[in-house]
């Protein structure tokens, strides 16, 4: 019929019902060939990396591992035993405080604005995140910037100023979420925290990583820099790099980790007094269905 033949006419215009021709018209052979009179390809493979992870416990417990990688950039991160897992002896809600303040100002950085200028002559940037019991500040940059980069890993971990501005400000943001948390249809965040509230009720992982809207305002500046000072320990710290020299590494940390002192060391009155009692929760999770 005609419009069978229509549909014969019209599919003999199909790419794939054409058949190659015999000879190219480049004068090259098919991709599907290789190229002659060149030599076999030798691929990397896994087997034939020689890097392995070095490891340096320094005098004061600070712990420095790192792994060699080929390539023009690096990536360094402070890995610290904090979260919300230990906040029972604080107000809670000081983990997801102290998320909001990191790359502020330091000691040697006037704001975060200077800190991020110093990083991007690097080509670099900054992140931090906290799970319940894990805090991770972090920077990638180019190899030659590693100095730079420790220098403001170790100012924002050991020497932030936390002024009353950052606070404030901190403050609105967290608000912020809590009200968005509320409102929008995904409660993923929430339930965790439940699930967690349950599992291990008013004990180490049960401690909840959202500030409650109660404690928004509770958080202080002092609160803040004594658990700092009783958290924020070198046996309780690992630096870790990817890209870089070991050596290199250990050095660059010695000086902005062991030599330059903690802020809240220099000037005691940054934190509450001792107590006496034990400021660091050390005790096993203990779940309670």
């Amino acid at each position: 019929s005609t419009p069978t033949k229509c549909l014969a006419s019209w599919r003999k215009h199909f790419s794939s019902d054409t058949k190659p021709t015999e000879q190219s018209v480049t004068g090259f052979p098919p991709l599907s060939e290789a190229l002659p009179n060149l030599p076999k390809a030798v691929y990397s493979s896994a087997k034939e990396e020689h890097q392995t992870t070095q490891i340096t416990t320094l005098p004061n417990g600070l712990r420095v591992a790192s792994e060699n990688r080929f390539g023009q950039f690096c990536t360094v991160g402070v890995l610290i035993d904090s979260g919300p897992r230990f906040e029972v002896a604080y107000p809670s809600g000081i983990s997801h405080f102290l998320e909001k303040l990191a790359f502020n100002s330091t000691v040697n950085y006037e704001s975060k604005d200077h800190i991020m200028l110093m990083l991007e002559k690097h080509g670099g940037i900054c992140d931090c995140q906290a799970s319940r019991d894990t805090f991770v500040y972090a920077a990638s940059a180019e190899r030659q910037g590693l100095d730079s980069v420790t220098k403001v890993l170790g100012d924002i971990v050991l020497r932030p100023r936390i002024s009353e501005d950052e606070i404030n400000f901190a403050r609105q943001t967290v608000a912020f979420e809590l009200e968005s948390l509320l409102t929008r249809p995904e409660q993923e965040p929430l339930l965790i925290d439940m699930i967690h509230s349950a599992a291990y009720r008013d004990n180490t992982l049960g401690l909840a990583k959202i500030c409650p809207q109660e404690n928004i305002e509770k958080i202080d500046r002092k609160i803040l820099f004594t658990y700092l000072k009783n958290h924020y320990t070198p046996k309780r710290m690992v630096v870790a790099g990817v890209g870089i020299e070991h050596n290199d590494l250990v050095s660059a940390v010695e000086k902005y980790f062991v030599k330059e002192k903690p802020i809240w060391e220099e000037d005691q009155s940054l934190a509450l007094p001792d107590r006496g009692a034990n400021m660091v929760d050390e005790s096993v999770a203990q779940y309670t269905g």
